[in-house]
């Protein structure tokens, strides 16, 4: 957690050049591919366009969107670290967090270590554990002694087989010594019916909740979150409550291996100024995420970082037989 804290920091005071500072290149002559590993028209994909709009009127260049939904991210990320014969700031890619662990799972054409050129972190999803509003849990603690008194029948929804959150969800019924089944599903949208359903007991939701909860339909037990969130300063964190666990799943912009230092840091400082425009704002605050900025060095550094963090996470689940 301090380790984060500190990149977060780090790049904050470091993003201090200006655009006009960095305007001397005639970079970019014209419109900018951004490959997005998300669906046309969800949420994730609002925020991003939103971004990019705004980084492309101060760029002077539009920035156009190539949707490649599918395989974990896989896609969209091979898809940029082929590119890398072009490494000219005219082809860039959102990268989820998955791509961190993919090549610890599967073979992959890229390596986060090299394949990449690192412009800048933008966000990271707020997850909170989610209940119905007429469950009988009111708390983390109320949920922890309904799954001590009836060990093996709660079940917790989670997105993916073999996604962070499905992860987490395992790792925290380690650290708590709870025995619960984490029922896997393709999306956060199928999970948040399932739960509204009553087909399962909780599940780890981000923003996708809120509307739900400000209908009185879905309540957080707790914040899936290193810190307290701005939305609900009431709700404790897992943290707080001894379980030394949260959901890490940011996205940023990169581009491929090899790019020009000066193009990379002219494309952070403009995407770190339109992550402040008024659309990216609201986008947020209906996504219920942070602002998130990291300069080059800072995302290239959690980066890095995290590939080691799911290498090891990886190897505890083979341990487990849940991987080949």
């Amino acid at each position: 957690m301090q380790r984060r804290q500190l990149l977060i920091a780090t790049g904050a005071a470091a993003a201090t050049r200006s655009l006009p500072a960095l305007a001397a290149e005639a970079y970019p002559e014209r419109s900018i591919t951004l490959i997005v590993p998300y669906g046309a028209g969800g949420p994730t994909d609002t925020h991003i366009r939103a971004v990019a709009e705004a980084a492309g009127k101060l760029l002077g260049q539009p920035m156009v969107i190539d949707n490649r939904a599918g395989a974990n991210g896989v896609n969209a990320a091979a898809a940029l670290a082929q590119s890398r014969t072009a490494a000219d700031g005219y082809t860039l890619g959102i990268l989820p967090a998955s791509v961190y662990r993919e090549p610890h799972m599967q073979k992959t054409s890229f390596d986060p270590r090299k394949s990449f050129s690192y412009i800048a972190l933008l966000s990271d999803y707020a997850f909170g554990l989610a209940v119905r509003a007429d469950a009988p849990y009111k708390s983390w603690a109320d949920f922890v002694a309904a799954a001590r008194k009836q060990p093996g029948k709660l079940n917790v929804g989670a997105t993916g087989a073999l996604g962070t959150p499905r992860i987490v969800m395992d790792e925290i019924a380690d650290m708590a010594g709870l025995q619960y089944n984490v029922v896997p599903y393709k999306g956060d949208a199928e999970l948040a019916t399932a739960l509204l359903g009553g087909h399962i007991d909780a599940a780890p939701l981000s923003g996708i909740a809120v509307p739900h909860i400000e209908a009185g339909k879905l309540r957080y037990l707790a914040m899936l979150t290193p810190e307290r969130i701005k939305r609900y300063p009431q709700l404790p964190t897992l943290r707080e409550a001894g379980v030394n666990a949260w959901i890490d799943s940011p996205y940023g912009v990169a581009g491929p291996a090899g790019m020009d230092a000066a193009r990379v840091q002219k494309l952070s400082a403009a995407f770190q100024q339109a992550l402040s425009s008024p659309a990216s704002l609201q986008a947020l605050e209906q996504l219920n995420q942070p602002l998130n900025y990291l300069d080059p060095k800072a995302y290239q550094a959690y980066a890095l970082q995290s590939f080691a963090r799911e290498e090891a996470r990886v190897a505890k689940l083979r341990q487990r037989g849940l991987l080949s």
